[in-house]
């Protein structure tokens, strides 16, 4: 899966095995630039991950490419997977090692998506955090001529010791490759179509600063060397500066695992923090009941591209599902309760204010008509619970507030509309209460 690299161009760092910067074959500025582009893309799945992709426009901006002619890139590319690569590492007690191999073993250009592959061994070497050196990106799209680069390269690497070992003439013209070249044979040509020009760039546009000193044999210069020092007018951040999700737990877990900077900045920046501890948990979870036949790293990333879930999480989620269940019922339960009880005082409001109306109606009559009226009321109900009520409570009962109200009504009594009456905090009429209690109580079921 193709990722983008980080928005800041300041904080595209790419970490670099040394042997690779000691380069002693010949490539193009545009070569170096992709080996470095690409390793970067590439960096933080280099043991897991066989193939990686990257969008070809994103890899040309990545590298500075402004001609739209993919031709020239496409033979860029096609020269890393045909060159064999010959590094000679000069080692900083001074012993050399010798190895060979291809920059890269399989290239494709397909629907815009450059797809590449480093031979397995090559990886494990890229890979090698002892023999890590950072060579930022967004100094090398600058940098113009392909010596300024290879000096850039072979001095970055110093920027925490300060200064470079001292190269011998001979070995320095290997490592920039231009060994074979008749005219760069004598030091001062070599010094001044070489290295002035390139250290004038360097310390123009890129985060470092280098001044050359030489080491003579009587008026023969026999050796180079180079002070390394930051650019304080371009210092360049990196990604070892904290920001809110570099200074979280999960983020210093997920290195504590073996995960690169990158790739862990993206799965919190994409995720969160809380998905990312359930995937660690459970990879110490499945590594500690041997359920993991590859890396613990593979397995972590394979976790969270897929989503992985173990019988603990599992349980725990259903528990978290449970608890939540439970909590939003006695959310219902109580505004259920509220509700009622505001509907009940709206209720026996509205009954306080019909009953009054009815008994000013009542004691208006003469005393022979309020006996008639009575016996007209109550002689009216189906059944003789409702009379036993008119007898004991007489307008004031309870079971026939309803026919009351009807009865008085009909008589011309006007009473107040139920739908119109609230209480207290509420603004909400009995009918919308009603309402509401049955949305709650269907809830519940």
């Amino acid at each position: 899966m193709a990722k983008a690299p980080p928005k800041s161009k300041s904080n595209q760092v790419v970490t670099k095995n040394v042997s690779a910067i000691h380069i002693s074959a010949g490539l193009s500025l545009t070569q170096r630039k992709l080996v470095n582009a690409m390793l970067y893309h590439a960096y933080d799945e280099l043991l897991v991950e066989d193939t990686h992709s990257i969008n070809v426009a994103l890899l040309m901006e990545m590298i500075g490419f402004e001609s739209r002619n993919q031709d020239h890139l496409k033979k860029s590319i096609r020269g890393l997977t045909e060159k064999s690569v010959e590094w000679d590492i000069m080692e900083d007690d001074g012993t050399s090692l010798w190895e060979v191999s291809a920059l890269l073993s399989y290239a494709r250009i397909r629907k815009g998506e450059c797809t590449y592959r480093y031979d397995k061994s090559l990886a494990e070497k890229l890979k090698n955090p002892d023999v890590f050196a950072k060579i930022n990106l967004s100094v090398v799209r600058d940098i113009r001529s392909t010596h300024s680069l290879v000096l850039y390269e072979n001095c970055y690497r110093y920027i925490g010791v300060g200064q470079t070992p001292k190269w011998s003439v001979e070995v320095f013209r290997k490592l920039m490759a231009v060994n074979q070249l008749a005219s760069y044979q004598q030091f001062k040509f070599l010094k001044r179509d070489l290295i002035t020009p390139a250290i004038k760039e360097i310390n123009k546009v890129s985060n470092v600063q280098i001044s050359l000193e030489t080491v003579m044999s009587g008026r023969s210069v026999v050796a180079v060397q180079f002070l390394v020092r930051p650019n304080p007018q371009l210092a360049l951040l990196g990604m070892d500066s904290e920001d809110e999700i570099s200074s979280t737990a999960a983020y210093k877990a997920l290195l504590r695992e073996g995960i690169g900077k990158r790739l862990a900045y993206e799965w919190l920046k994409d995720f969160g923090e809380a998905f990312v501890l359930e995937k660690i948990e459970l990879a110490a979870y499945s590594d500690a009941r041997g359920k993991i036949k590859s890396s613990r790293s593979g397995y972590l990333i394979s976790a969270i591209k897929n989503d992985y879930h173990s019988e603990v999480s599992v349980k725990r989620k259903q528990q978290a599902d449970t608890d939540r269940a439970r909590l939003e019922r006695r959310k219902i339960e109580s505004e259920l309760e509220m509700t009622k009880k505001q509907l009940r005082e709206i209720e026996l409001s509205y009954r306080r204010n019909c009953i009054e109306l009815i008994e000013v109606a009542f004691k208006t009559l003469p005393e022979k008509e309020q006996s008639a009226v009575s016996d007209i009321f109550k002689n009216g109900f189906p059944s003789k619970i409702f009379g036993d009520d008119f007898v004991r409570n007489q307008w004031q009962g309870r079971l026939i507030f309803s026919d009351a109200r009807k009865f008085w009504s009909s008589r011309g009594v006007a009473f107040p509309d139920p739908d119109v009456a609230t209480q207290g905090d509420s603004k909400r009429t009995a009918s919308q209460l009603r309402e509401r209690v049955k949305q709650l109580e269907g809830q519940l079921i």
